[in-house]
């Protein structure tokens, strides 16, 4: 005779220990409301939490791309190599023939000019990086010539320049003098030595841009064309790179394959045949990499505090449970004496942790989602502080810090509470149930 149960008597038994699992959470309410609630607000915590980390980054990615580098960069692999530094000497000529097999391969495309100098004004100087640009093509590529805060963007043919704001309210209180000199030093290569070359440029600010991007923010932008002779810059036609961006990009999307390096690459070598070999494509990743770094070093680091206080709160979840099943030896010893399993009652206890954890997950994700939809459209607005620390707050960004969706999170953090808070019971119970049951019904 078989009296092995089968599977559906397993069934039947385990869809009877849930319901007296669910039972049980109003017999027990004033624990089972305090363990919700710290599954609720860990929950809760932490899909806020992500959703602001992951909207900040990429927020700040958006403005890398659209408001300082596009998609891609075309210059020379040694200027890229010692870019920090700003080597105006590694420099090429022609970027019109890129730029039109480029326009042939629906991307458009903006020469620049980058230089360190100095700006004077009547209240005082700043050291700042500089950028010669084509105005028109700028406009067409780069979103921050949409941010002219006063006065109006540059036009080629006039020493004109278009300052960033926290430059400008360090120099150009209102009511003082637009004129400025440039300061600069010319570096000219000539075999295997650099000439250095002291340069003075005067020039009137015409615009302040105050743009979402805080490093577009501390620049100055100069059209290229009035630096082409000894008046300026001695460029000849020389640009330090060709900013890519394909047409009629979606601004909130952050580029895709489409444009790559590579694609690029390939591209506009069907075009103009084979790249010289000390000319490339850098993609804005290889531009932003330190930024990506620190970054991904933030991330980890928010992530591990999220991961602390995430395991803190259980850590008080068992404590509720071990509580409340210490106080239920006495239950529990009944229930064995009237032929329920150590299986059984471990399944019953696990049911019961696992139901208050998905409770309180429901709760918190939608206490979470709800605190993250004014997040998401309004964000909090911290510009004074990102213009008492200069701009320099390791993100990307100027003004309201706002939070993305990380839907993945959200499921993943439901389920991992549900699934933890269920854990949490077993040990508790194991506990209980080495107790002898005459031992289980004399517990006080």
């Amino acid at each position: 005779m078989n009296l092995k149960p089968t599977k559906n008597e397993h069934l039947s038994t385990n869809i009877e220990l849930m319901r007296m699992a669910f039972r049980n959470l109003s017999r027990h309410r004033v624990k089972t409301i305090l363990t919700v609630m710290a599954v609720t607000v860990s929950v809760a915590l932490y899909i806020v939490a992500d959703g602001w980390l992951t909207g900040m980054n990429i927020d700040s990615i958006r403005n890398i791309v659209n408001y300082e580098i596009g998609a891609a960069k075309l210059q020379r692999r040694d200027y890229f190599q010692n870019k920090d530094e700003l080597p105006m000497y590694e420099n090429f000529k022609g970027w019109q023939n890129y730029a039109a097999a480029l326009e042939k391969s629906g991307y458009d495309s903006a020469p620049r000019f980058v230089f360190s100098g100095t700006l004077y004004s009547e209240e005082g100087f700043a050291p700042l990086i500089f950028n010669a640009v084509d105005p028109a093509r700028e406009e067409k590529l780069l979103r921050y010539t949409d941010y002219i805060e006063h006065g109006r963007y540059i036009k080629s043919g006039a020493f004109e320049i278009v300052i960033g704001s926290l430059l400008a309210k360090k120099l150009f209180p209102e009511g003082s003098n637009n004129d400025v000199l440039i300061s600069t030093v010319i570096d000219i290569k000539e075999g295997n030595t650099i000439r250095h070359v002291n340069q003075i440029i005067s020039a009137v600010i015409v615009g302040v841009v105050n743009s979402p991007d805080p490093q577009t923010n501390n620049m100055a932008f100069i059209p290229i064309d009035v630096l082409q002779d000894e008046s300026g810059l001695m460029l000849d036609g020389a640009v330090t790179e060709l900013l890519i961006r394909k047409h009629d990009p979606d601004d909130a999307a952050i580029p895709g394959k489409s444009e790559s390096a590579p694609v690029i690459t390939a591209a506009l070598e069907k075009e103009t045949g084979p790249l010289p070999d000390d000319i490339a494509i850098f993609s804005w990743k290889d531009y932003a990499q330190d930024y990506i770094a620190a970054s991904n070093g933030d991330n980890i680091s928010t992530r591990v505090m999220l991961l602390i206080l995430f395991i803190l709160s259980l850590l008080g979840i068992a404590n509720t449970v071990l509580l409340a099943i210490l106080e239920r030896t006495k239950e529990i010893g009944m229930m064995r004496s009237l032929g329920m399993t150590d299986r059984e009652l471990v399944l019953m206890m696990t049911f019961e942790s696992g139901f208050i954890g998905l409770i309180g997950s429901v709760i918190g994700i939608a206490i979470g989602c709800l605190i993250n939809i004014p997040m998401v459209k309004y964000g909090i607005d911290f510009t004074t502080m990102t213009e008492n620390m200069n701009g320099d707050i390791g993100y990307r960004i100027a003004g309201a810090f706002r939070s993305a969706w990380n839907i993945p999170v959200i499921i993943i953090s439901g389920i991992a509470a549900t699934i933890l808070s269920a854990c949490m019971a077993y040990i508790p119970t194991r506990r209980a149930l080495k107790l002898p049951i005459t031992e289980s019904l004399r517990f006080e």
